[in-house]
């Protein structure tokens, strides 16, 4: 499976994703304190799902990606423990229930769900590459009607080496990260502006210069 044929897995992966959350979501009934409820018991094991089949997908695909490499390796899938910071995402999410809005509400439930099973794919694929000793860095896979921003770190095919780098990653970002390999043709190194737009904390400076950046990406 290309890293092209895993993204477009994870997309179907990810819609069903979407489906389920949005019919949760309708699916509750009472007032909406107990509504909220329900979904805070069951929304974490439902991203719990979805995020162990978004592991999976990536970890077939690490090891694809792998074939030919030398060295022996088993990629495993990786899911972080984010139940606090997902059931804090209900609660946002449930808000507009209170109003009687209940499509606000399954929009933001899509996006969450959506969200948090993305991020295991990622996981897996960079928790890998940093115990295997042939990984060299990854590089970004973004759709074609991605934002400038995930358009502008993916350009080029551009390979991220450097293993303190962080995967940047908006809400509802549907980005992976693909396996690149010692031995394997593969793009050029990311530049100053792709590093730079990639870690956690940014001078006011670098944000505004990022955002021309990426602008030119649109």
């Amino acid at each position: 499976m290309t890293a092209l044929e895993s993204k477009q897995a994870l997309t179907v992966l990810a819609d069903d994703a979407e489906d389920t959350a949005r019919w949760m979501v309708d699916r509750t009934s009472g007032a909406f304190e107990t509504r909220r409820l329900q979904l805070l018991d069951t929304v974490p094991d439902v991203v719990g799902y979805y995020s162990e089949g978004s592991a999976a997908l990536a970890a077939d695909a690490y090891m694809d990606a792998r074939w030919g490499v030398g060295g022996a390796f088993v990629a495993a899938p990786i899911v972080l423990d984010r139940t606090v910071k997902i059931r804090r995402g209900v609660a946002w999410a449930s808000d507009p229930m209170s109003l009687g809005d209940f499509e606000m509400a399954s929009s933001r439930f899509a996006k969450l769900v959506r969200t948090e099973m993305t991020r295991p794919y990622r996981d897996t694929t960079l928790g890998n590459g940093a115990r295997d000793g042939m990984f060299v860095g990854y590089k970004r896979i973004a759709r074609g009607e991605s934002c400038g921003f995930c358009k502008a770190l993916a350009a080029r095919g551009a390979v991220f080496k450097k293993s303190t780098v962080y995967f940047a990653a908006h809400d509802y970002c549907q980005c992976t990260a693909a396996a690149a390999f010692v031995g394997q043709p593969h793009g050029p190194e990311a530049d100053v502006m792709q590093y730079t737009a990639s870690k956690r904390r940014r001078t006011p400076a670098e944000k505004a210069a990022i955002n021309d950046w990426a602008a030119s990406y649109e």
